[in-house]
């Protein structure tokens, strides 16, 4: 209890630090998510970039696609750079760099759950949630973010050794975001490249528990070597990189 208590008060100064000055706070980051899923539903739903025949489908399909999506790079993106960016308080106290490394999960788990908010409300009044799938859904986010933690051990130390490689993550965060079917439907040579993705099959999964009468279009087991290769990476940063970070702080 002492442990999680020092993380949340982790959590609200890296907020604090983020948004200091800010008129609206940390309510910019949830404002910029819904501005963020709004636009991209006007460009695809309203404007009508699609075929048309998949309207009924399409809008549920694509704002899960984004509801998942937006948390998961902000957790990579923030992730990667956690430890760099409180680099002086690691140095003066004896927490540990793994307690460190949970700020950024919390708030993802923060930001996943208000952000879902509005979009499954939205989905509930069309008639395409599926409400008994919601608390799935939300484990399946939980999951990957724990998923996604095993990547970042690696790279939040990388970035210390290297100093910064936070814009090589960000342009990595789109290859991957246009690697995924977040605003197409994967056919044909396609959905064999989204299947070289390590977020498809997680993508797959959320929509298939929370949008009513999606059938999953991925066989499920291709995340297997992801998971296994994601925790080789996981241990390679513990045994290998431990020593070597606390010698570069």
């Amino acid at each position: 209890m002492e442990k999680i208590s020092i993380l949340w008060a982790l959590v609200r100064r890296d907020y604090a630090l983020q948004y200091a000055g800010s008129f609206l706070g940390i309510s910019w980051m949830f404002l910029q998510n819904l501005v963020l899923i709004s636009l991209y539903a006007l460009v695809f739903l309203v404007l009508n970039l699609k075929n048309p025949s998949t309207q009924e489908n399409f809008t549920a399909y694509l704002l899960t696609g984004l509801l998942y999506w937006i948390p998961i790079q902000e957790l990579l993106v923030r992730g990667t750079g956690i430890l760099t960016d409180n680099r002086s308080l690691l140095k003066r106290s004896s927490l540990g760099i793994d307690l460190f490394l949970w700020i950024p999960y919390v708030q993802f788990l923060i930001h996943s759950f208000v952000t879902s908010i509005p979009v499954f409300v939205y989905l509930g009044y069309a008639g395409t949630l599926n409400l008994t799938g919601v608390f799935f859904g939300y484990i399946v986010l939980v999951l990957s973010g724990l998923y996604l933690m095993l990547l970042l051990h690696y790279l939040s130390r990388l970035n210390i050794l290297l100093k910064d490689i936070s814009p090589l993550i960000r342009l990595v965060s789109q290859l991957l975001f246009w690697g995924i079917p977040v605003l197409y439907y994967p056919t044909g040579y396609l959905k064999q490249w989204n299947e070289w993705n390590p977020f498809t099959i997680p993508l797959d999964m959320f929509r298939t528990t929370v949008v009513s009468g999606y059938e999953s279009q991925f066989d499920w087991f291709h995340i297997t070597p992801f998971l296994f290769f994601f925790f080789l990476v996981y241990l390679l940063a513990k045994r290998k990189f431990q020593s070597v970070i606390l010698d570069h702080l």
